[in-house]
C-alpha cells in the first residue's frame, strides 16, 4: 500500500514538474515574442537613416537681373529701337486706318447716290483692297517686334552666359545665381557681399561698346 502511495506521489510530482516546466518555457516565449514585435514596430518608426557624406563649402555669388535690364547698354539701346519701331507703327497704323474709314465711307455714299460708273466704283475698290493691304502688313510688322523681343532677350542672356564663363574661370565659383526682385524670383533672399552684378556689368558694356565702335 505504501509503495503504491509512493509510486502515484511520484507520478504526481512528475506531472506537477512538466506542468511547472511548460508554463515557464511557455510564459518566456512570451515574453521573447512581445520583445521582439515591439523592437520590429520600433524599427518600422525610426527606419535606418545613414550619415550624410561630406560635401566640401560652396562659392556662390549672384547677379541682379533688375539692374541688369536697366544698366546694360545693348538691352537699353536695343529696347529704344523696339520702342521707336512701335510708335511709327502705332502712329501709321492709326493715321492709315482712320483715312482709309473716312475715304471709303464717302465712296459708298457716291456710289449709293450713282454718281460712279461700274467701272469707276470697280477700280475704287481695288485700290481700296490695296491700301487695306498696306494697313495690315503694318499691323504684321507690329506683331513681329515680339519675336524681334524674343531674339533680343536670347541675345543678352548668351552675352551674359558667355561672359560669366569666362569670368568664371579665374573666379572659380560653384553657382552663379540669377536674382530678381519680381514675385516670380525663385531666390527669396541674398546677402549683397556676394553680389558680382557690378563687375559682371562693366565686363558686358566694355564688351558691347568695342562691338559697337567695330
Amino acid at each position: 500500500m505504501n509503495k503504491n502511495l509512493s509510486v502515484f506521489l511520484n507520478v504526481v510530482l512528475l506531472i506537477s514538474v512538466a506542468i511547472l516546466y511548460y508554463l515557464h518555457f511557455s510564459s518566456l516565449n512570451k515574453t521573447e515574442d512581445a520583445v521582439a514585435s515591439a523592437v520590429d514596430s520600433t524599427a518600422a518608426e525610426k527606419p535606418i537613416v545613414l550619415s550624410p557624406k561630406e560635401i566640401k563649402a560652396s562659392k556662390i555669388v549672384y547677379v541682379n537681373l533688375d539692374v541688369l535690364s536697366d544698366k546694360y547698354e545693348y538691352l537699353k539701346d536695343v529696347s529704344k529701337s523696339v520702342q521707336a519701331e512701335q510708335h511709327l507703327y502705332e502712329n501709321q497704323y492709326q493715321t492709315n486706318g482712320q483715312q482709309l474709314q473716312s475715304d471709303y465711307e464717302a465712296f459708298q455714299e457716291k456710289a449709293n447716290k450713282g454718281l460712279l460708273s461700274e467701272n469707276q466704283i470697280n477700280a475704287e475698290q481695288e485700290k481700296f483692297a490695296k491700301r487695306k493691304e498696306d494697313l495690315d502688313q503694318i499691323q504684321r510688322k507690329s506683331e513681329a517686334l515680339g519675336e524681334k523681343v524674343q531674339a533680343i532677350t536670347e541675345e543678352a542672356h548668351k552675352n551674359l552666359s558667355d561672359y560669366i564663363k569666362e569670368y568664371n574661370k579665374s573666379g572659380n565659383y560653384n553657382y552663379v545665381l540669377a536674382y530678381s526682385e519680381g514675385p516670380l524670383s525663385p531666390v527669396l533672399l541674398v546677402n549683397d557681399s556676394f553680389d558680382i552684378t557690378s563687375e559682371i556689368l562693366d565686363g558686358l558694356n566694355a564688351q558691347y561698346r568695342a562691338k559697337k565702335k567695330k
